[in-house]
């Protein structure tokens, strides 16, 4: 076989490997769906805290610096801006300080969002070490075989894979995380190489 069709055949194999076991993993270990977590619901404006709450929703306060004077203003007295003057026509905006104090938004997917987060997390961590660890074996394997491109292809493979599963799970990893696994894969990946050129 010609060298050109020995680097082709490795490349081949290196790419359809990695996809192989991307959907592999893909189809068996099924990824969490933001729907199943959170039901699509009718629109609806939220405008109290209370309300939020009784619809499982978090409320969020604006941050809003409220005047000393203002503060001590009793809860059901109004206090105006002016939004516009035109001629005899001027239009105020006006709440309570109870109003002021408790504006703020309604987010109704808070809590199911967090759960799905939780749940993509972990099932990123999972395809993390399983691509990690087929991606390792796989390296191991053609680091053993004596067929030049088939071996370089499969190490190909093998490094893809454990790319594929390091990105798949890389924002969820602190950084000390992603120091202590790229120092491990590389350790692997120069063990490897200078095995190779020993022999």
């Amino acid at each position: 076989m010609s060298r050109f069709k020995s680097v082709l055949l490795a490349i081949a194999i290196a790419i359809v490997f990695v996809f192989f076991v991307g959907f592999g993993i893909a189809s068996f270990y099924k990824a969490p769906k933001y729907e199943d977590f959170c039901v699509q619901r009718e629109f609806k404006e939220v405008i109290t805290k209370e309300k939020c709450e009784l619809e499982n929703g978090k409320w969020t306060g604006y941050d809003r610096h409220i005047p000393k004077p203002v503060a001590a203003m009793d809860s059901n007295q109004l206090l105006c801006s002016k939004i516009s003057d035109v001629g005899k026509n001027i239009t105020l905006s006006c709440e309570t300080l109870e109003q002021m104090q408790q504006s703020g938004y309604c987010d109704l997917e808070f809590y199911c969002r967090e759960n799905f987060d939780k749940d993509r997390e972990k099932y990123n961590r999972n395809v993390f070490i399983t691509a990690t660890g087929i991606g390792i074996i796989i390296l191991i394997v053609g680091f053993a075989l004596k067929m030049a491109s088939v071996s370089a292809g499969l190490m190909g493979g093998g490094v893809l894979t454990i790319l594929y599963g390091i990105i798949r799970y890389w924002t969820d990893l602190p950084d000390y995380g992603r120091f202590i696994i790229l120092g491990i894969i590389l350790a692997i990946l120069i063990w490897l190489g200078y095995r190779r050129i020993k022999k």
